[in-house]
């Protein structure tokens, strides 16, 4: 009975081994992508404004918040606005991420975009065309379009052009790509996406 508990334990002990040496020999994570099928974004909407008080409207708070007005066009109602150099994750949605890392048991569990802001040097730029058209004396119609361009390099002590990554998008939509060496446990893949949270911002302004 002794040696069966003892062979028991044994087997136990090696296998505890196996499992930590596993751990030991490399960085391992878990990625998992934003719900690309949750989007019920309307790029147009109509208002019961004049152009006038419409045009007004977006104006006054564009100048007031985190856009930046880069062209106005009354005549022809259309005004170009960029955004998106700070808080990036205000604006998109690129899933939730984590690892550990084998040589100095550093862990990180959070969302993607914190993880390649802080490690591969993640940038946001987004340009935002809004097109605001008279309908009659009390109505406009406004429609936004958003490009978004979210950048990001492996940092690995010197720059190599072929390392850099970038996810192209629209209000509403979102780009899947193929990463760079993935962490092992992980997908291949990271998806990025449009939270809409900026178009909303402007149309709840007119409403």
């Amino acid at each position: 009975m002794k040696k069966i508990l003892s062979s028991l334990i044994m087997i136990i002990l090696l296998s505890s081994c196996a499992v930590e040496k596993k751990k030991l020999t490399e960085n391992v994570g878990k990625y998992v992508p934003p719900n690309i099928d949750d989007s019920n974004f309307k790029n147009s909407v109509i208002t019961n404004k004049s152009f006038e008080e419409t045009w007004t409207s977006v104006t006054d708070f564009a100048n007031n918040s985190f856009f930046k007005i880069e062209n106005l066009e009354k005549d022809s109602g259309l005004l170009t606005l960029s955004f998106g150099s700070k808080e990036p994750e205000n604006f998109i949605d690129c899933g939730d991420f984590e690892y550990t890392l084998f040589f100095t048991g550093e862990e990180f569990k959070g969302s993607y975009i914190d993880y390649v802001k802080s490690g591969l040097l993640a940038v946001l730029e987004a340009k935002m065309n809004i097109n605001i058209q008279k309908i009659d004396n009390e109505s406009t119609k406004i429609s936004i379009n958003t490009n978004y361009t979210f950048s990001t390099q492996h940092a690995l002590g010197y720059y190599d052009p072929k390392l850099n990554q970038t996810y192209s998008f629209v209000s509403g939509g979102y780009e899947t790509i193929d990463v760079i060496n993935p962490i092992s446990g992980s997908i291949p893949t990271r998806t990025c996406k449009s939270t809409n949270f900026a178009e909303n911002t402007i149309i709840n302004v007119i409403k």
